[in-house]
C-alpha cells in the first residue's frame, strides 16, 4: 500500500503484516504444507465433490496436514439439487484469483519499505509463535534493526509475537490477536 499509492497518504499510516515476512518466501520443511502445492493440487480436482469428509481424506492422503484439509473444505458449499438426487458440494473460491494473489505475494519484496520507512508510517509485524511460515533468523534480525532505525527517523517498525497461535492467527488465538491489534486503533 505504502509503495503503490500515487499520492501522499494522510499520516499516521499503520500497516500490519500478519505472519508474513517482507521478503522472499521460504518453503516449509518436509511434511509442512506449502500454498503453491495446495493450489496446484486443488486445480486437479473436479468442480463438485460428493463429500467433505472424503475430500479431507483425499487431501491428507496427498500429504497435506489435517488442519489444512479441514480448512480447505470450509470452501465447499452444498450444491442445489433436486430432492431425488445425491448431495454434492461445489467449491466457492476463485482458485485462479487465489493463484494470482499468491504468486504476487511470492514475487513481492518489500524490504526497501521496511528498511527505509517513510516518516509517519508504522509497519507492524505479527509472528505466530507456532508459525509454519519460515521466519529466517536473518529476517528477524533485519526487522529488529529496522525497528531501531525507524524510531530515529520518525517512522515505526515493530515486531510482535502472538503466543499459542499457528499461521492462522485469527482462528488460533483471536483474543490474543485482538489484544495486540487493538493498541494500534487507539487515537485513530
Amino acid at each position: 500500500m505504502v509503495d503503490q499509492v500515487a499520492k501522499p497518504l494522510a499520516r499516521p499510516v499503520r500497516v500490519w503484516s500478519l505472519d508474513a515476512t517482507p521478503g522472499k518466501i521460504r518453503a516449509g520443511a518436509d511434511g509442512e504444507d506449502h500454498p503453491s502445492e495446495l493450489i496446484s493440487f486443488l486445480r486437479t480436482l473436479p468442480k463438485e465433490v460428493a463429500s467433505k469428509r472424503d475430500m479431507v481424506d483425499t487431501l491428507i492422503r496427498e500429504g497435506f496436514s489435517k488442519d489444512v484439509a479441514q480448512w480447505v473444505v470450509t470452501n465447499l458449499r452444498q450444491s442445489s439439487r433436486s430432492a431425488s438426487s445425491a448431495t454434492s458440494f461445489s467449491w466457492v473460491f476463485d482458485l485462479d484469483g487465489i493463484a494470482q494473489m499468491y504468486q504476487s505475494y511470492e514475487e513481492t519484496n518489500l524490504w526497501k519499505i521496511v528498511e527505509d520507512v517513510p516518516r509517519g508510517v508504522h509497519v507492524k509485524f505479527l509472528k505466530a509463535e507456532r508459525s509454519l511460515h519460515r521466519w529466517a533468523l536473518e529476517d528477524l534480525q533485519r526487522i529488529h534493526a529496522a525497528e531501531e532505525l525507524a524510531a530515529e527517523e520518525g517512522g515505526g517498525v515493530e515486531m510482535h509475537v502472538l503466543e499459542d497461535a499457528g499461521h492462522w492467527v485469527h482462528a488460533d488465538n483471536p483474543d490474543g490477536l485482538f489484544k495486540i491489534l487493538s493498541f494500534s486503533f487507539q487515537g485513530v
